[in-house]
């Protein structure tokens, strides 16, 4: 009876073993969960979720953590989180790759061209202001909301922003930078937007607001707040050696664009829907699209 035992405890790890060796994944990663790391700011998370939703297709299951930029940068560098949605490179997050970013791989290339700078709305005259310089103007200081409001301090558009405000010797002027929540930073540009108030914002894309709204990029030549980005999927090195082969083909084939990401952005934060759910709604609606990423035999 212990003989049988044996054999068919024998028989049953060569199976496994088997098995891993046709899928790419290691007897220690055989539980196929996938630990995903993902910034709390909505344009992130239908991202995130477009990320999830692939995994969960190839037949993963994936253990969600959210955090600030702060908070989820240095969970990919200690290997608590395997994938991180989604790191702005080479500008927006040098701070945190050069940090953090020692152990970790640029996967996929989510979306090109993310970008961070200071705009204006469209009804405020390029003649008056068309650089960030020009805030300084006499006659532009007198109509320009002095308050500027930012993102969470740990942002990346923070960050610049705060360069941006030492640089250019604003507070002099009469400005002030504020840090604060998305949904702060929101109120304060639908408030100023609606009554047409002269106002500079640090801005972003891709985000929802560029559906709905106008507005004008200011030149910076110093570029402060750097130039285009890519948004990368970071992967832990732990993550690529253990990862079955087809799971890291499909991953690498995923691509969005900026109007994919900002349509996503809209449905949650003007229409409504949860992350996964806007997630799911572009996905089903570029089913061709989407089933082009698993076609990698």
């Amino acid at each position: 009876m212990k003989r049988y035992i044996r054999s068919m405890v024998v028989a049953v790890a060569l199976t496994v073993m088997s098995m891993c060796a046709l899928t790419g994944a290691s007897v220690a990663g055989a539980d196929n969960t996938v630990r995903l790391g993902q910034i709390s700011i909505s344009f992130y998370a239908v991202t995130g979720q477009v990320v999830q939703s692939v995994l969960e297709r190839l037949g993963h299951s994936v253990e969600l953590t959210t955090g600030s930029h702060k908070q989820i940068f240095p969970s990919i560098g200690d290997g608590s989180v395997d994938l991180l949605v989604a790191a702005w490179l080479p500008y927006a997050h040098a701070k945190y790759w050069r940090e953090y970013g020692s152990d970790a791989v640029e996967l996929a290339v989510l979306y090109r061209g993310a970008q961070l700078f200071w705009a204006v709305p469209h009804y405020v005259p390029r003649a008056d202001v068309a650089s960030v310089a020009d805030l300084k103007k006499p006659d532009v200081r007198s109509r320009m909301e002095k308050h500027i409001r930012a993102t969470k301090p740990d942002s990346g558009l923070s960050m610049g922003s705060q360069r941006i405000m030492q640089a250019y010797d604003l507070e002099r002027y009469g400005y002030r930078l504020r840090t604060d929540g998305h949904r702060e930073w929101q109120r304060y540009f639908e408030e100023n937007y609606q009554s047409e108030s002269w106002f500079v914002m640090p801005y972003f894309r891709p985000n929802f607001l560029n559906r709905m709204a106008q507005m004008r990029k200011l030149d910076e030549p110093d570029e402060l707040l750097g130039r285009e980005n890519n948004a990368v999927l970071v992967a832990h090195r732990d993550f690529v050696e253990r990862a079955p082969s087809k799971t890291l083909r499909v991953l690498r084939r995923i691509e969005l664009d900026l109007d994919a990401v900002a349509e996503m952005d809209f449905m949650v934060r003007i229409e409504g829907m949860n992350p996964q759910g806007a997630a799911r709604k572009w996905m089903s609606a570029n089913a061709a699209r989407v089933n082009g990423w698993f076609d990698t035999d």
